[in-house]
């Protein structure tokens, strides 16, 4: 799927030109996994069984990707265009 919308700035100059200067280094080699996934994806269905970063659906249509304690890789699927919308790393605390 394409990436078509990143709301966190850090996390955009990492996904669109490879820097991760400006995100913790101990989360980097996690969300380029998380970000490798689901440019992959096929589907949304394909997040359901991911047990290891306790994916699930919020309420709003958007998915959650477990980082660390705190943060939250979060994004929204577009199955019929084939789409990652507001793809964003939050701080749940």
């Amino acid at each position: 799927m394409r990436i078509v919308s990143i709301r966190h700035k850090k996390l955009a100059r990492f996904v669109e030109k490879d820097d991760a200067s400006k995100l913790d280094a101990r989360i980097v080699p996690k969300l380029r996994v998380q970000i490798t996934f689901l440019i992959g994806l096929k589907h949304s269905d394909e997040c359901r069984n991911l047990q290891f970063w306790k994916a699930h659906q919020l309420s709003d249509k958007r998915w959650s990707f477990h980082v660390t304690a705190n943060y939250r890789l979060t994004f929204e699927v577009d199955d019929e265009v084939q789409e990652i919308r507001i793809l964003d790393l939050e701080d749940y605390h």
